[in-house]
């Protein structure tokens, strides 16, 4: 079995197209990147191509068929592109119970092996929508066809559509002041979510916790520094044992999600999100927390979220410093990123001088230092990072069981020396290399797509495809101290 993923700007639009007041059939072509890193076998759809009356006409064996000439050109775009193709339309009567009928199944077998041999390895699949549920199958060169699991619409408040409903379930005694909020659905669904958290110090730690409490199924934690005596008081569960024989700071976190939940599947990364092997690893998870400070983790897990349609938080406190060591600010970030719907880089967030000056050796960086000055370590307090992780975990919540409002996908910036929150539109840019509707762009293309991460060490570092985000890769000798 395969699922299919699409941006919730995406379906927004796909749904309104094939449902309409008239309770009529309407049809839409999706091409699909893949990505292998997950359980099962998922497409990503990267073009929504909804079809007008000259292009969804009535049937010479069914009801409504897609014009020859429309398959004939999205094919072949899909064999360029090197994309699945999927045929859509409607169910209108369908609501929580959908299945392919008899003539849909009876074109697929008239039409899918041509297609098969226009896309030129890529798969085919037809499916049927219902107002919420989705049934399908997907023939790929030499294989029996296979049914489609699901969909996932990754949205603001994301959703799954299946062919049928999903049985009940029961709430363990433990979750059941906070199922009584989302029902046990909703608990069900964090138990079997995976979730990534980069960065397990103190936003990071932080997160961890909650996500335990929360009862997720699943925990990624990636961080390969160790526990240092400045981080104590900041890292949950952390203790001046653990900073005497610099611990892991995964190795505590294992030990802090054991304590209040040991059936969480618990998954330690002593890795970098920049390292190739870490970052596939992230791609399988179904939320990111970018809970690092570095501009190359910023860039990785940009590029992530977009080409594999992964939704992630990402969190900051910062306290800005006058030249005489006065405060001139103090504020917490807090910013969702969502396929489909802007990112870092079009938010001017990854700065391409900062991510040179992470991928330089010591003597690089010192070279750099016309002013001769030293190292500054940035001022971190509990509290900081404690409003960042609640927020953002809370967004998680509202998302995974289906409570998030239009407004979600705002940055938003918390000013703690006047209590007041700043909200932000999120910033989009068609031409973008990870966001954006251009061919070049890495949106929606899985596995295949370019990731900016380490798969050896360079010499001397290659450049990235456009100097608008970094001058070089994100690969450097020696890792940071955090």
């Amino acid at each position: 079995m395969s699922a299919l993923r699409i941006s919730g700007k995406d379906y927004a639009a796909l749904n309104r197209h094939l449902f309409r007041p008239d309770r009529d059939e309407y049809g839409a072509v999706i091409l699909a990147g893949r990505s292998d890193v997950r359980e099962l076998p998922t497409f990503l759809a990267r073009e929504v191509h909804l079809l007008d009356e000259t292009e969804f006409t009535a049937g010479e064996y069914g009801y409504r068929q897609i014009a020859p000439h429309v398959l004939a050109k999205l094919g072949n775009r899909a064999a360029e592109q090197k994309l699945s193709l999927f045929t859509c339309h409607s169910h209108p009567t369908a609501t929580d119970r959908n299945r392919l009928s008899v003539p849909d199944l009876e074109a697929h077998e008239r039409v899918f092996p041509h297609l098969l041999d226009i896309v030129d390895g890529g798969a085919v699949g037809g499916i049927t929508f219902g107002l919420e549920s989705a049934a399908g199958e997907i023939w790929a060169p030499d294989a029996e066809p296979q049914a489609l699991s699901h969909v996932d619409i990754v949205g603001a408040s994301s959703d799954q559509l299946f062919p049928d409903p999903r049985h009940d379930v029961e709430t363990d005694l433990r979750f059941d002041r906070q199922a009584r909020m989302f029902g046990a659905e909703g608990q069900a669904k964090l138990r079997n979510s995976t979730i990534a958290v980069i960065g397990a110090g103190g936003g990071g730690s932080m997160v961890i916790e909650q996500l335990a409490h929360l009862g997720v199924g699943r925990l990624l934690a990636v961080d390969y520094d160790v526990v240092k005596t400045h981080n104590l008081s900041r890292v949950m569960g952390a203790t001046p044992e653990d900073a005497t024989h610099g611990r892991k700071k995964v190795d505590v976190a294992r030990d802090l999600v054991s304590r209040i939940d040991p059936t969480i599947d618990f998954q330690g990364i002593d890795g970098d999100l920049a390292d190739g092997p870490v970052a596939q690893r992230v791609a399988s998870a179904d939320f990111i927390f970018l809970c690092t400070d570095t501009i190359t983790s910023r860039l990785v897990a940009n590029a992530i979220v977009h080409a594999h349609f992964i939704p992630m938080i990402q969190i900051g406190a910062k306290v800005d410093l006058l030249n005489k060591g006065a405060i001139e600010s103090i504020y917490v970030a807090v910013r969702p990123v969502f396929p489909g719907r802007g990112c870092l880089a079009c938010a001017g967030l990854i700065d391409p001088t900062a991510l040179q000056r992470e991928a330089a050796t010591d003597e690089e960086r010192q070279a750099q230092n016309y002013l001769n000055l030293p190292e500054v370590i940035d001022p971190s307090v509990v509290t900081l990072n404690g409003v960042a992780a609640s927020v953002a975990t809370n967004l998680m919540l509202m998302n995974i069981v289906g409570l998030a409002d239009d407004e979600y996908l705002d940055h938003r910036l918390f000013d703690a020396q006047t209590g007041n929150w700043l909200s932000l539109k999120v910033q989009s840019d068609l031409g973008c290399r990870w966001c954006g509707s251009n061919d070049k762009s890495a949106f929606g293309l899985g596995s295949s797509a370019w990731l900016p991460v380490r798969i050896g060490e360079p010499d001397p570092p290659a450049p990235v495809a456009s100097s608008r985000f970094a001058r070089w890769l994100p690969w450097r000798r020696k890792r940071p101290s955090r």
